[in-house]
């Protein structure tokens, strides 16, 4: 296992997934999720349960995509870019998928087929210097902050509250008004970022 989360061709995938993606500037499009187990990172704000999966070769995963009716596929998790993912998506690309990645930019590509990279950056250490999108999530009385990365697009997600439960459990799911108002305000001074509401939790849907 030369990278965490690989086993040769094997890939630890938490779950997969078709649905719509809810934030940033792809929001509202049908897109297939396959989203990576893992992740260096235990924010307490995670709304993500990343910690179990099964190893699925690059067949596998395929083969539970294929009959989705979409070829916009997002690689999520956990942290996809722990891991080398390059077997992975130059079979995509040869399929003719549409790859985006979301990361918290911690972990450069080892490979160039990415088309679009969401950076959501959590500490100072990030790696990755330009992408295609810049997410923020902010709580109450924070300051966004881009950490040096330009990107050609910049939001800010209202952080939701977790009442201090585990990580991934639903209380995450909860929307806390006061914070998106202050979202609000702050883009109002600082109209280079965009409002990005998580639309999967406000209808109801994975």
């Amino acid at each position: 296992m030369g990278n965490s989360g690989q086993q040769g061709s094997l890939y630890k995938i938490n779950e997969i997934f078709y649905s719509i993606q809810a934030e940033g500037f792809h929001a509202g499009k049908a897109a297939v999720f396959i989203r990576f187990s893992d992740c260096n990172l235990r924010c307490e704000f995670c709304d993500t349960e990343f910690l179990t999966g099964v190893h699925m070769s690059v067949s596998e995963i395929l083969a539970n995509i294929r009959d989705y009716p979409c070829k916009f596929v997002i690689f999520s998790g956990g942290e996809p870019l722990m891991c080398d993912t390059t077997e992975l998506a130059e079979a995509l690309k040869k399929e003719n998928y549409y790859i985006a990645v979301e990361t918290n930019g911690m972990y450069l590509p080892k490979h160039s087929f990415f088309d679009w990279i969401t950076v959501s950056p959590k500490s100072n250490k990030v790696k990755i210097t330009e992408c295609q999108e810049v997410k923020v999530v902010l709580g109450h009385d924070e300051i966004p902050e881009k950490f040096g990365i330009h990107a050609d697009h910049y939001y800010i997600s209202p952080k939701n509250p977790t009442h201090d439960l585990p990580i991934g459990s639903r209380s995450a799911d909860f929307f806390d008004t006061n914070v998106a108002q202050y979202c609000y305000r702050y883009i109002l001074k600082h109209p280079e970022w965009r409002l990005s509401l998580q639309i999967h939790k406000i209808i109801g849907v994975k």
